[in-house]
């Protein structure tokens, strides 16, 4: 039936005047492009009813969207996947393989889910090889073969898929499936986390923290900065312990204060041990930026007290030339629109380290202080944004590389909300 229902389309579209049928389908295709839903509908219509795959598949997508009620109709979404699968279209086959998993717009049937994957697998979807290859490595509809499994996840891979990356890298680190080959698991997993894949990040930083740990950190600050939660988690877990690098108990407490903004509330008992061993600690703590911050400055000398008071107050006067008042307080925080998002630079003990702070990045005229309570003082950009995309592209252009590798993006009420 479908080897005669593709053998019908063929016939069909031959019949069609090439000059023509190219016109309608460049009509189709523009339509749904620049978003004119009914337009692309009274395009599409004629060459989807003849067979055509991709104007099949558009017509899918547009009944998904609700083109004729306003309301996604998944039967038709599911009638018009057919016929474009029935024309090989990769990605349609791969879309009509989720409905029968999933039961949308037809009954769940896992055979022909399969067959459909398998079908654009054999097409060159990456997307498709990957949900195949889970299905192998579970056994839920086929015999369960983590062999087959891993050569459709390694494919999927080779065809640029991160998560397949990480997954092929995964179990030839482990052996499953495949020979236990660790170098070769690292390329894929690297090749993962090049792509942005937070979890390929955290995982390269658990490989390497213990012989190269320069690595580790760098890949682990990658993950958090692209949302990882459990990164964020290990680095306060190893800047609190001091094993593999010196110990900073501020740049511990930053990111597990970041861990707990995440979504990991479990990261909340280190973050109460290390504020403890911050306010408990001596003269100073080493920070990763190669200074110190001054945690307690009655324990200094007098001359050094004076000396360091004569110092920030210089500073101090510097920042306060600003158009607006560098020093905010709690009041003022709380004021500020709750859902805007700040730039969040450093978070630190005292008033004359933040000075500090702002000085040594050169960046008086951007940054202000706010003080959330006793010997807790974070540092911000002055500027507010509507969305997180808005902040990241300004800290780029307007801070150090090195400062901008180490800043968070927060929402105001995450300053105060504990």
């Amino acid at each position: 039936m479908l080897k005669g229902l593709r053998l019908a389309i063929a016939a069909v579209i031959t019949l069609l005047g090439s000059g023509v049928y190219a016109s309608q389908m460049q009509q189709c295709q523009q339509a749904y492009s620049e978003g004119k839903v009914m337009q692309a509908y009274h395009s599409c219509l004629p060459l989807a009813q003849v067979g055509d795959p991709q104007a099949a598949f558009i017509l899918a997508r547009l009944y998904a969207l609700g083109v004729e009620s306003g309301t996604p109709d998944w039967q038709k979404v599911v009638e018009w996947l057919r016929i474009s699968a029935a024309g090989d279209h990769a990605e349609a086959a791969y879309n009509l393989a989720i409905a029968y998993q999933k039961g949308k717009g037809t009954e769940i049937d896992l055979q022909q889910s399969i067959n459909y994957y398998t079908q654009s697998a054999e097409l060159g979807n990456a997307k498709a090889m990957r949900n195949l290859a889970l299905l192998y490595e579970k056994g839920e509809g086929v015999p369960q073969d983590i062999h087959q499994a891993f050569t459709l996840y390694q494919r999927s891979a080779e065809a640029g898929l991160s998560d397949s990356q990480l997954k092929t890298g995964l179990m030839l680190l482990q052996g499953e499936g495949v020979t236990k080959d660790p170098a070769a698991a690292r390329p894929w997993i690297e090749q993962s986390a090049a792509a942005g894949n937070d979890k390929a990040q955290l995982t390269l930083g658990v490989l390497l923290i213990d012989f190269d740990p320069g690595s580790a950190i760098g890949w682990y600050r990658q993950a958090v900065y692209s949302g990882n939660a459990y990164a964020a988690h290990n680095l306060a877990l190893i800047y609190s312990q001091g094993r593999v690098v010196p110990q900073d108990l501020m740049q511990a407490l930053a990111y597990a204060d970041a861990s707990i903004e995440l979504g990991n509330p479990k990261t909340q008992v280190l973050y109460d041990k290390i504020l403890a061993a911050v306010q408990q600690a001596g003269a100073a703590v080493p920070r990763s930026r190669n200074n110190s911050i001054s945690l307690n400055h009655s324990d200094q000398s007098t001359g050094q007290a004076e000396a360091a008071r004569s110092d920030t107050s210089g500073l101090a006067s510097a920042v306060q030339a600003d158009a607006e008042p560098s020093l905010r307080d709690l009041n003022w925080l709380k004021a500020q629109p709750a859902g805007l998002f700040v730039v969040q630079l450093a978070r630190l003990t005292s008033l004359e380290s933040s000075i500090r702070f702002i000085s040594d990045y050169h960046i008086p005229r951007i940054a202000q202080t706010v003080n959330l309570a006793k010997h807790d003082y974070v540092v911000l950009l002055k500027e507010s944004f509507v969305s997180k995309a808005d902040a990241l592209r300004t800290l780029k252009q307007r801070l150090p590389e090195a400062l901008a590798s180490e800043a968070w993006i927060r929402s105001y009420r995450s300053l105060y909300a504990q």
